[in-house]
């Protein structure tokens, strides 16, 4: 926790009596900027649910894991929860919230390449008042129905980055009551594991009011703005994969959002990648919005007219893609 505990924003830290002491000495020079809340695992919001996971897992729970025994699980959940508790208090008079998780390696490494502490600091000053969570993963939206939800919870299904997130207070309440909402409703059908995977109707139901950034976890506050590190992991395992399950519009903000980090010279790649960036923006707006697809041209175009080496990229099988834009010409 020790890098997180020297960046000089506001903390709410939930913890129990035995961490306090040693977390509290690591934090004392910033004191002034911390609310601790110190309670037992059997005073956290979902302790009463302890022995219906238990019970859960002695039928069914074919994620075993040893890291992750109902009482952790369970911990791990009420973190919106303990937003939510942050939000009613508000010690700090903000009118944005977060969440960060404590157990982020040597130097923040589970969420940020060359952390700096200015860099979460950036975020938090800058984070706007929609729900802001990174995709992960992409997921069959088949699984939002409660018959599929058996299937879903048969391995970890990546969904978003559950250890960083940011958000409004209005919106984050309407979302946090979802999730508390959802994980209840998963818990008695008899499954669960984790958060992240409580976030699938999530980014359905709240979609207009979802900032999303793209890529892995050790890239979170690097991308938090835009991508800029990772750049395979968010076309493989994302962008991709939009394509492949018919989500052209969210493969249509993500692709743009690359593009705009391309552009700007905040992000960069190799040509191919670049190249594949551009046509999979065209594949996407051809699908979600047809009057866009023309741009998706133009600025494919435009890109290897200044750019040779994308030029190549086009040569390289150019009677194909003129095939495929001429549906928009």
């Amino acid at each position: 926790m020790r890098a997180l505990l020297e960046v000089p924003c506001y903390l709410v830290i939930y913890t129990d009596s035995t961490c306090f002491p040693e977390i509290q000495r690591l934090r004392a020079p910033l004191d002034a900027l911390t609310v601790y809340v110190v309670q037992t695992f059997e005073n956290t919001p979902y302790f009463s649910l302890n022995e219906k996971v238990k019970a859960n897992r002695a039928k069914s729970w074919p994620t075993r894991d040893a890291r992750t025994c109902s009482e952790s699980h369970l911990v791990v959940v009420s973190k919106n929860l303990f937003v939510l508790q942050t939000m009613d208090a508000n010690p700090f008079r903000t009118s944005r919230f977060g969440w960060i998780d404590s157990n982020l390696g040597q130097n923040c490494s589970k969420i940020a390449e060359d952390f700096k502490p200015e860099m979460l600091m950036q975020c938090l000053r800058h984070a706007s008042e929609k729900f802001h969570v990174q995709i992960l993963n992409v997921n069959d939206k088949k699984y939002v129905l409660h018959e599929n939800k058996a299937e879903f919870y048969q391995q970890y299904r990546w969904v978003m980055c559950g250890c960083f997130y940011t958000t409004g207070e209005a919106v984050g309440r309407r979302i946090i009551a979802r999730i508390d909402e959802l994980f209840r409703e998963i818990t008695e059908l008899g499954f669960g594991h984790g958060e992240e995977m409580l976030y699938l109707e999530i980014l359905d139901e709240f979609y207009d009011v979802l900032e999303r950034s793209y890529g892995d976890y050790g890239q979170i506050l690097n991308n938090y703005f835009c991508p800029t590190r990772n750049l395979r992991y968010v076309h493989d395992q994302i962008l991709q994969k939009y394509l492949q399950l018919g989500y052209h519009r969210e493969a249509y903000e993500c692709a743009l959002q690359v593009l705009a980090a391309l552009e700007t010279n905040l992000a960069s790649c190799e040509p191919s990648l670049h190249f594949s960036f551009l046509f999979s923006a065209y594949l996407a707006a051809f699908y979600a919005d047809r009057a866009r697809a023309r741009d998706a041209v133009d600025r494919l175009y435009a890109a290897c007219a200044s750019n040779p080496a994308l030029l190549a990229q086009l040569n390289l099988n150019r009677p194909f893609y003129e095939k495929q834009f001429a549906y928009v010409d």
